[in-house]
């Protein structure tokens, strides 16, 4: 799988594409936030079907140890800052999740199996990070959202899809909708990159 060494523009494509991944991320985020938060639940789902492509593609066109981590890394970075929500344990959740992944879907050489039950784990561990803020620090958060203007309902619904069978059905939904972006990226990829076919 791997190539010897990191050149300039294998970090300029992750910078890249990470700002793409980052910009889509918000908005589908900010979309599905204001139409229902049921639905923001699911926001992740959406985004790793879409999005499974382009890490797949960064993956194999950089051939590289580290490659899936650091994308996944500065993607959330990007997100969480474009976004004026940089909230550390989320970012260290996912990025976390990807550098121990990343190190056993190396020991599977990259297939894409490995790769599409990883990169579903890790966009559950996107869902899992977004709702710290519910599971363990509940009454500083409600005081923060209602200082912000938002309305008792609005919360209310926010911490109930946050938590429970919400929040492991949405995790389930993640890890499925990214195997799915795999395996998608997968059958538009093969024809280009010849390591996937």
């Amino acid at each position: 799988m791997e190539s010897e060494k990191w050149k300039i523009s294998d970090f300029v494509m992750i910078g890249i594409l990470s700002a793409v991944y980052g910009a889509v991320t918000l908005g589908i985020g900010m979309l599905t936030a204001t139409v229902n938060p049921f639905l923001h639940l699911f926001s992740p789902a959406i985004i790793a079907i879409i999005l499974g492509t382009v890490v797949l593609f960064v993956v194999k066109k950089i051939n590289k140890f580290g490659a899936l981590t650091l994308f996944i890394t500065v993607s959330i970075v990007l997100f969480s800052g474009f976004s004026g929500m940089f909230y550390l344990p989320l970012v260290g959740v996912v990025a976390a999740t990807a550098l121990v992944l990343e190190i056993i879907i190396k020991q599977m050489k990259y297939s894409i199996f490995a790769l599409a039950i990883g990169y579903g784990v890790i966009q559950s561990s996107y869902i899992f990070g977004g709702c710290i803020p519910v599971l363990f620090f509940l009454d500083q958060n409600i005081l923060h959202w209602q200082e912000a203007g938002m309305d008792a309902q609005t919360i209310e619904n926010f911490v109930k899809y946050s938590s429970g069978w919400y929040l492991a059905i949405g995790m389930l939904g993640c890890f499925i909708a990214g195997i799915i972006g795999i395996y998608i990226g997968k059958g538009i990829l093969k024809k280009h990159i010849k390591e996937i076919s």
